[in-house]
Parts: structure tokens; sequence; C-alpha cells
């Protein structure tokens, strides 16, 4: 089932997590492979996947998701979708030794200022 999140007011459809997507979210600096990845690091992981699901950089992610916040929005959903995704993704179920391990889900997703 695709994934949907939303940033000023666009809809963006979350890719599948497959092998090619794997690669590119390590590319950002995603560790898909590691569980802690959200908890440990929730915002740079937020960035790239925005980078990621719109097709842009790094800065540019991060600019939609400043002007996002910034107008009251949240991120919560992005990394709530990106976990379901992951969950669902036939690939990484079948992965060896990986079908007991899940990507925590956030506690938080507001910035303290």
């Amino acid at each position: 089932m695709p994934r949907k999140i939303t940033l000023n007011d666009k809809e963006y459809t979350m890719p599948e997590i497959d092998f090619n997507a794997i690669c590119e979210l390590s590319e950002l600096g995603v560790d898909v492979m590691n569980p802690k990845t959200l908890s440990k690091h929730p915002i740079p992981t937020a960035r790239a996947i925005v980078a990621w699901v719109i097709g842009e950089d790094l800065n540019v992610a991060g600019n939609a998701i400043q002007e996002h916040i910034l107008a009251g929005g949240d991120i919560a959903h992005v990394l709530t979708a990106f976990v379901e995704a992951v969950e669902d993704s036939g690939f990484f179920k079948n992965l060896p030794g990986r079908a007991e391990e899940k990507p925590e889900k956030p506690t938080s997703s507001k910035q303290k200022k």
C-alpha cells in the first residue's frame, strides 16, 4: 500500500522500500538496516527521507521541512509513513535475520527551540 506524506500542502507518494531504495537512503545517511536509526537521529533521518521522497537534495528537503514546521506543520507523519513502508516491504521482510527487527518509531516529532 503506497504511503502518502504531505509537506506544505503538497502530497507525495513514498516509493516502495526495495533494494535500490535502501541503497539510495544509505547514500543520504539513513541506515535502514539499523532499527534504532529513527530513535537516535529522527531529525536528520526525516530530512533524508523527505529528500528521497521529493527527489531533491538534503538542503532543499531541509528547507521544505522548515517551511512546513514554521507554518505549524509536524513531521511525525513522515517518520510514521516510513516505518510502515519498511514494515510492509517484501524485500525487507525477506532479508535473512531481519524478520524480527523493525525500525523503532520516534516518540516525538516536534523540535525544541
